[in-house]
């Protein structure tokens, strides 16, 4: 199921922080301000909330902790923060998606958790039977390759039912949808460490790792969490555009290219200003 380099891909998603970018100073002169998630790229495009980054050191928290206690199971003990994790991004969504775990057969087995649409969960009504609009999570313990476990017996049955799965090991998230002519396609990817010991490592220091990658993985979920949101005002494909560029300059950063990227800045200042 997976298309060739997506991996690539998604292995270089970092969001830039601590950049110094142009902004008008007093007389015409410009100065430097720090850019905070892409903020210099359109001034009104909001930035990856305080209370989301807090929300990824929460999951990065409790992992740890459920691991040291020495009493957790490989896949089942670590399943409330995340949970804990796809909540906090849901609710920063319009509309919001709420996630629900230990879904009932329907059909395809039982996946993990099912991503539900506001409109979905309204008060004194039961959908009883009724899909998770925003698709469905498949989880798996630290050790195993998310990459393998997209392409299984499991989740193509999971895929077949619901086309759309979110495949995690809790350090690695592969989205998987569906491609132009309807087949199944790598949408995208977000690796947070190389393996379950580098993971394992960084978990230990869970503030400086949320620091790091909690707004590009709050951004990732986010994307991933509203795949199927239907873009109903302009600001609403604006948000998703920069989102994207936030990434695309982080590439390009990392690779060193300075006049690429001033020329990645100013078209995509130009395209959503536009």
């Amino acid at each position: 199921m997976g298309v060739g380099g997506w991996r690539e891909t998604g292995a270089s998603r970092r969001a830039p922080t601590g950049e110094v970018c142009e902004r008008s100073g007093g007389e015409g002169r410009p100065e430097e301000a720090p850019v905070r998630e892409g903020r210099c790229i359109v001034e009104s495009m909001p930035p990856v909330t305080e209370k989301l980054t807090a929300a990824v050191e929460a999951y990065f928290t409790s992992l740890r902790l459920i691991r040291t206690s020495g009493g957790a199971t490989p896949e089942l003990s670590f399943r409330a923060p995340l949970e804990n994790l796809l909540n906090a991004v849901g609710d920063s969504l319009k509309p919001k998606v709420r996630c629900v775990g230990e879904l009932a057969d329907q059909g395809a087995g039982h996946p993990d958790f099912g991503l539900y649409a506001a409109k979905q969960l309204r008060k004194g009504q039961t959908g009883k039977g009724q899909k998770p609009e925003c698709g469905v999570v498949e989880v798996k313990p630290f050790g195993d390759d998310a990459w393998r476990t997209a392409e299984s017996g499991q989740v193509s049955k999971y895929w077949a039912q619901y086309r759309l799965v979110l495949v995690t090991n809790y350090r690695d998230f592969v989205l998987l949808g569906e491609d132009a002519d309807g087949r199944p396609a790598e949408l995208e990817t977000f690796p947070l460490a190389e393996s379950a010991e580098a993971f394992e490592k960084r978990l230990e220091h869970p503030r400086a790792f949320a620091k790091e990658k909690g707004p590009a993985l709050g951004e990732y979920l986010a994307r991933a969490l509203s795949h199927r949101a239907t873009i109903a005002e302009p600001r609403d494909l604006a948000r998703l555009l920069a989102s994207y560029a936030r990434d695309g300059l982080a590439r390009v950063e990392a690779a060193g290219d300075a006049p690429g990227l001033g020329a990645v800045r100013s078209a995509t200042t130009a395209n959503l200003t536009a």
